[in-house]
């Protein structure tokens, strides 16, 4: 998968990485906009990315809530990822 924007970006994180969270994408790539550019994806073409709700105690013995993202079909995902590289 070819990626030049960030929708194609997103795509390729599902694609290629089982589970991830967003701390893991910006550790990677710095790219912070993953939760927007998702759900404007997801608004286009439906439900793309599987979400598991994952709460931890902080460094200051709260909860801190956060998501596990994996895909949903990785299929349809390499699918969408051709329609929008035309």
């Amino acid at each position: 998968m070819k990626v030049t924007n960030q929708h194609q970006q997103v795509l390729w994180y599902l694609y290629n990485w089982d589970k991830f969270s967003l701390v893991d994408v910006i550790k990677d790539s710095m790219f912070f906009k993953f939760q927007s550019r998702l759900s404007t994806l997801e608004s286009r073409y439906g439900t793309l990315a599987k979400r598991e709700k994952k709460t931890v105690k902080n460094r200051f013995g709260r909860d801190c809530t956060f998501y596990i993202y994996s895909a949903d079909s990785k299929e349809y995902i390499k699918g969408i990822h051709k329609a929008i590289s035309k």
